[in-house]
């Protein structure tokens, strides 16, 4: 998953963005509001006492024209009138025009005690975005964001944690660990998450119950069948005695009893797998490699076989188990491909595990059908030999004997053409 699709991220840039457009708000709305009414005395008190210091001169017989000129070039622009003569004493200020900018009016006594009004010009105001980029920098907006992302923090961590956790519970009873509950920490949690916790404990007891009801009717009929089975072929064997053994229909009744035979055989496998013990003992997978590669070419002699596994590959574990999951795979494999093409076997070290690739040269299956190869009962017609196709519980045995040692098995179509299974195991 990417970083930006994590839920923690989401809910941490969500609180630092509300934050930053609440404290953008305050600053445009509150701070031009007070702005403005501060900017309106600042400029009365600048222009008062640039007035008294001009008339200060102009009573002393100064020269005023160099502040004109001043004034002129970047000032406010002023007009000092005596009141008492309604001369003009100084005049900077231009013409006001339809887009003229306010201009200040006051009367002014000098220290001689003489009248005059004086009209200034408004001072260029400081631009809108100095001084939201002076707020952004100060300590309080700091402060604040500082506080948002601690905020934000703690929330992810009560949210993001727990959810977490449900997740590997959930990833653990969709790999077929059916006793997985959700932890004490979750269940007594009196918030929505410790209901969707309580929930998903109901969920895993009804799919336990489920499933088990399903494996032991399986087994229980299973075994009930074996009777029927055996008189079936006990009569077969009587009828072979008076009919022969080149009679058709007599073939084709042990061919069926054969059938059904191996149909008993692979069920009843499938349910005893969860009967084994995982094991703890290290085995070496080489050795066991090689006895299976000595029963395939008793098989088909005729078969090529290339089977690279050194001598360092070792697993933890029940040694039965990973026999009983490599040969329904191999035997999956010499079904479905012709007889004269090569199964290959390679070894590797991946992240800590070892990863046997077990690849064949057969026609391969198609992409939307190979995650169901391992579920029981799913036949993938090959072409090959449509009466070797089986029951589809090779490879759902396989999975499930792997998920039991702590390893995984995927199907891919290789580049190259055939179809490669990824088997992955711990080391030992």
């Amino acid at each position: 998953m990417k970083w930006y699709r994590s839920l923690y991220w989401k809910i941490f840039l969500a609180i630092w963005l509300s934050s930053v457009l609440v404290i953008l708000a305050t600053v445009v709305i509150v701070g031009s509001m007070s702005h403005h009414e501060r900017d309106a005395e600042v400029q009365e008190t600048r222009a008062r006492a640039l007035a008294e210091r001009m008339l200060e001169r102009y009573e002393e017989g100064h020269e005023l024209e160099r502040l004109r000129r001043k004034l002129s070039r970047g000032g406010p622009g002023m007009r000092i009138v005596e009141l008492s003569s309604n001369e003009r004493v100084f005049d900077s200020l231009p013409k006001r025009g339809p887009g003229a900018k306010p201009v200040l009016n006051f009367e002014l006594v000098s220290e001689s005690g003489r009248s005059y009004r004086v009209q200034v010009g408004a001072w260029p105001q400081r631009e809108q975005f100095g001084r939201f980029l002076g707020l952004l920098v100060s300590v309080q907006i700091v402060l604040i964001l500082l506080v948002s992302a601690l905020t934000s923090l703690v929330l992810t961590w009560l949210v993001v944690r727990p959810l977490k956790r449900l997740r590997l519970h959930t990833r653990a009873l969709a790999q077929g660990d059916l006793a997985v509950r959700s932890d004490q920490k979750l269940s007594t949690r009196g918030d929505e998450i410790g209901e969707l916790a309580r929930e998903f404990d109901t969920m895993a007891d009804y799919v336990e119950r489920t499933l088990g009801a399903s494996q032991r009717l399986m087994q229980d009929v299973s075994h009930e069948l074996r009777a029927p089975l055996a008189r079936l072929q006990a009569a077969a064997g009587l009828l072979e005695q008076r009919l022969g053994e080149t009679d058709p229909l007599l073939q084709r009744l042990n061919r069926e009893c054969g059938r059904i035979d191996r149909l008993i055989t692979e069920i009843l496998s499938l349910s005893r797998l969860e009967a084994l013990e995982p094991g703890t003992d290290a085995f070496s997978v080489q050795q066991l490699v090689t006895e299976l590669r000595e029963d395939i070419h008793f098989q088909q002699p005729e078969r090529r076989l290339s089977f690279d596994v050194p001598r360092s590959c070792r697993v933890r574990g029940n040694r039965q188990l990973l026999e009983r999951a490599l040969s329904n795979v191999f035997n999956n494999a010499l079904k479905h491909t012709p007889a004269g093409t090569a199964i290959e076997l390679n070894h590797a070290v991946v992240g800590g595990l070892h990863e046997l690739r077990i690849r064949d040269h057969g026609p391969g299956v198609p992409s939307d059908s190979l995650e169901q190869l391992f579920d029981p009962f799913f036949r993938q017609r090959s072409g090959v030999d449509a009466e070797a196709d089986g029951y589809g519980l090779g490879l759902s045995i396989a999975r499930r004997a792997l998920r039991i040692l702590g390893g995984s098995i995927e199907a891919r179509n290789h580049p190259g053409g055939g179809l490669e299974l990824l088997i992955r195991l711990p080391q030992a």
